[in-house]
């Protein structure tokens, strides 16, 4: 039965689709994506793409096309925005007064779903007198429908290098996901956004989650779970479709997103204070996927546009709170976490393979594991001190659109900073040399002179959490596990032979271990006025 109404919907959608399309149909050719052109049957090529979106603005008023930044291989990464009235950059998006949305969706070349559902969804907001172009009174909306064009041509998970783009959101390495992070996301500080995969559990349409990190604001994430996925819960069902959190479960329990660090778009977005959300299009007919996502997307502008203040007040707030923390240096950081259930229990379908037949089960009173649990944090400072000499560590920040001030005169002051007890050298994400640093309990206080040029970062600002989770040693993703603070590093302890060998500093005969070092990330732990000046950049 529920299949039946899903196909039911499936045919009326379509003929809705074209339906509201009749009045432009007089004046210009009926556009398809070329996805719809053959029944889903394969989606649009990246040139496809390209004269698809070009076409559409071509008979629109309401929209503006442009592109975000270009690939390693030279490709646009485009995206089009609409509002009523006509948003043409993002000042005039924060003065409008109204949420702004980012769609995304491609960051993984070959999970190309949710890219052919916003395309559709492109032309919805087109469509004069439509459903969603309607609501263009009441946001400002971005759709990004590739952000790894060079992925899709490959029909491959990375870029053209390999790269995962979705684990590059803290280094910001690719140049595909820095535009994304520098030009989207911290150029037009969307309120919420989301980011479309192809992943998740059958028998679910779709799977989402909000920011899965004990580093972000948690109300980001508990408006998600809280209003907007039942909203979402709700609009599905009644579209014949089904949909519930990422990743999967059992008889005893759902787990969602299996890590916290932030290089991945949905726990960054957490961090840099917007509520982020993830799509994940399970697999399933490709026109099932795509009409689904189709209807969750729609289901998400609609959240918006019925709650605008509630969704921008607070953001705004966790806006705030995070600039009012740092500048009274107040709270904690967490470091270390792990996953673990919600304070209620949920009810859920399973698939369950037997033989050549699948099965669904009800699991019922079961776990949801998708709350953060903090296992180790440090106070938060009110700033935090680099040397002159740190320069790569600091190129490393600048990235992320932080402000970085920079010391006029020698300053003498009362700092902490961490004694290294052991370092762990790791093969992350592609990256044979991260530094995992233990560090000791106990911070060392030190009263030191700082030269001239020494950097100031203020955790006062709306990108704090970020800063703090890229200046403390002990988090998943920092300068130090990076590697722009080996020079600093290099006496303590040595480095495995093989490392050695890599670099071509071997040498063979007993290795010398030196005596306790500090890492020198400084943490002005007390608010004090210094002799600074903003970093140019």
């Amino acid at each position: 039965m529920f299949r039946r109404k899903r196909h039911t919907f499936r045919t009326v959608m379509i003929a809705g689709l074209i339906a509201v399309w009749g009045p432009i149909c007089s004046r210009a050719q009926v556009i398809q994506t070329p996805g719809e052109q053959v029944n889903f049957a394969r989606y649009a090529t990246y040139e496809e793409m390209m004269d698809y979106l070009l076409k559409i603005q071509a008979q629109c008023t309401e929209m503006v096309l442009s592109d975000f930044g270009v690939t390693i291989e030279g490709r646009q990464q485009p995206y089009v925005v609409f509002s009523r009235p006509i948003v043409t950059r993002p000042f005039e998006a924060f003065i409008s007064g109204k949420p702004i949305l980012v769609l995304a969706a491609n960051v993984h070349g070959n999970e190309k779903t949710i890219r052919e559902s916003l395309l559709i969804l492109v032309r919805e907001f087109a469509a004069v007198g439509s459903e969603m172009n309607k609501l263009l009174d009441k946001l400002v909306v971005l759709i990004a429908p590739s952000i790894n064009p060079d992925g899709f041509v490959r029909n491959t998970r990375g870029n053209a290098t390999g790269a995962d783009l979705n684990r590059d959101y803290t280094k910001l390495e690719q140049p595909a996901s820095r535009n994304y992070a520098q030009n989207i996301l911290h150029s037009w500080h969307p309120h919420i956004y989301m980011d479309g995969h192809n992943d998740g559990s059958q028998p679910y349409n779709l799977c989402y989650q909000g920011p899965a990190t004990a580093l972000a604001d948690q109300r980001l994430t508990d408006i998600c779970d809280r209003e907007i996925f039942p909203f979402i819960d709700k609009e599905m069902e009644a579209a014949g479709y089904r949909s519930w959190y990422y990743a999967g479960g059992n008889r005893q329990a759902w787990t969602g997103i299996p890590w916290a660090h932030t290089r991945s778009v949905i726990n960054y977005g957490g961090v840099i204070n917007s509520i982020a959300i993830l799509f994940e299009s399970p697999e399933q007919d490709p026109q099932d996927g795509v009409l689904s996502g189709l209807v969750a997307c729609k289901a998400l502008v609609k959240y918006v546009v019925q709650n605008p203040d509630k969704i921008m007040n607070l953001v705004n707030q966790a806006r705030r709170e995070t600039i009012e923390l740092g500048q009274k240096a107040r709270g904690q950081i967490p470091v270390q976490e792990e996953l673990g259930p919600k304070d209620y229990k949920v009810s859920y379908l399973i698939s369950e393979e037997r033989g050549a037949v699948r099965k669904l089960v009800r699991v019922t009173n079961a776990d949801l594991n998708i709350q953060p649990v903090i296992l180790k944090s440090r106070p938060l400072p009110y700033a935090y001190i680099l040397e002159p000499r740190a320069f790569q560590a600091v190129e490393f920040i600048k990235q992320h659109k932080v402000t970085i001030e920079v010391l006029q005169q020698a300053t003498k002051l009362e700092v902490e900073a961490y004694q290294i007890n052991n370092i762990e050298y790791k093969n992350d994400n592609q990256h044979p040399t991260a530094i995992a640093v233990t560090l000791a309990d106990e911070p060392v206080k030190q009263i030191l002179t700082f030269p001239a040029g020494s950097y100031v970062i203020r955790t006062g600002q709306v990108m704090g959490r970020i800063i703090a989770g890229m200046l403390e040693p002990e988090t998943a993703d920092n300068v130090v596990y990076w590697n722009t603070m080996d020079a600093f590093l290099s006496h303590f302890p040595p480095r495995p032979p093989a490392v050695q060998r890599a670099a071509g500093t071997y040498r063979p005969g007993p290795q010398r271990r030196s005596p306790p070092a500090i890492i020198p990330i400084f943490k002005l732990m007390t608010p004090t006025p210094l002799p600074i000046k903003i970093l140019k950049y």
